[in-house]
């Protein structure tokens, strides 16, 4: 622009040539960012298809009810809502008087029987002592009978030569006949004092029977203190001293602190880049900003999209919209890693978990 069209054009309105360079340059730098946005879109794509994400997860660990195996009011509870108890530690005590009464009178019976069992063992060798007596006298008789058996057969050829008397074979014919009848009479009595004999079997099957009741007795007053089984935490408490608790119903709820998972819905289409055993990055709603690990546990094999009529067992996942055709999500149970802190985890606490994969690593 010359000075006079300066003069003439004061505000610079009228349009200048472009610089030829300039525009190639615009239009490299105006092509590099569609590139570029381009290669950030696949490569944005591809990161999501390979490691998947989840914003719907929530936080679960195992919740178990507590039931007494007896019966009774609870005379003591020493525990408080949301405590964290270790295994043996003591959840309440059932009043223990009536199992302790039980017990007494199961060890009375069972002492009793046993003194039955000891006198009868002594009946019982007594009345062997007198068996041994039958038989060592039948043992004489049939020794004597014997005698007279060989002292009648020696004399009773000799009558015919005249070498005895008819009164001596005779006599010895008594004889032998007399200590037949003694054999025949030992041996009746040897049978009879045999027969008296008692048989301890009996006594002792009744006194095994109530051991055991003792043994049962036992461990019901034993389970009158309930302890608890597992780290864990105390969870719902709404119950206080005086409260009766009945056998086979859950009293306490406890959180198994052991293990923690997050239990994230994945679409259908997902599942196959996720196997168990890979590696997840998980985000807490309860702790902004911390990443934790964690290692695919499981994948559900079926749900139900139907809660008017569900499956027995399977869990209940919503599709929103039934006019748009939407794939399903299926559960992926992420098992956290143990240097998880427990202070951020809760169940049904909300959690994002990001599949990375056995090759990847959190960092």
């Amino acid at each position: 622009m010359t000075t006079d069209d300066a003069k003439q054009d004061p505000l610079g309105l009228h349009e200048t040539e472009p610089n030829p360079s300039a525009v190639r340059r615009g239009r490299i730098i105006g092509w590099g960012a569609v590139v570029a946005a381009i290669v950030l879109v696949g490569a944005v794509i591809w990161t999501a298809d390979r490691h998947p994400r989840s914003d719907e997860g929530r936080v679960t660990a195992n919740v178990v009810g507590i039931a007494p195996r007896v019966s009774g009011p609870i005379l003591a509870l020493p525990i408080e809502d949301n405590q964290q108890v270790e295994a043996g530690d003591i959840l309440f005590e059932i009043d223990s008087e009536p199992f302790v009464i039980a017990t007494a009178i199961a060890q009375a019976n069972r002492d009793a029987l046993a003194g039955e069992v000891a006198n009868a063992r002594g009946a019982i060798e007594a009345q062997r002592l007198q068996v041994d007596a039958a038989r060592a006298v039948l043992s004489q008789v049939e020794t004597a009978l014997a005698q007279a058996e060989e002292t009648y057969q020696r004399l009773a050829p000799l009558l015919e030569k005249r070498f005895t008397t008819p009164e001596a074979v005779d006599t010895a014919r008594r004889a032998r006949d007399t200590a037949a009848a003694g054999v025949a009479v030992a041996k009746a009595e040897l049978e009879a004092t045999r027969a008296l004999v008692q048989d301890v079997e009996p006594l002792l099957a009744r006194e095994r029977a109530l051991s055991g009741l003792v043994e049962a007795a036992e461990l019901a007053l034993r389970h009158t203190v309930v302890r608890a089984p597992f780290p864990a935490r105390v969870a719902a408490l709404t119950i206080s001293e005086g409260a009766f608790a009945r056998i086979g119903f859950d009293t306490i709820t406890l959180i198994d602190t052991r293990r923690w998972w997050v239990v994230a819905d994945f679409r259908e289409s997902e599942l196959r880049h996720i196997q168990v055993g890979d590696r997840v990055r998980v985000t807490l709603a309860t702790a902004p900003g911390l990443e934790v690990g964690g290692i695919v546990d499981g994948i559900d094999w079926g749900v139900t999209a139907m809660p008017q009529n569900p499956f027995p067992g399977l869990p209940i996942v919503l599709r929103q919209l039934d006019w748009v055709h939407i794939a399903q999500r299926f559960p992926v149970h992420i098992l956290l890693d143990p240097d998880t802190p427990a202070e951020v985890l809760r169940v049904g606490a909300t959690a994002a978990a990001t599949i990375l994969g056995n090759a990847d690593s959190e960092d």
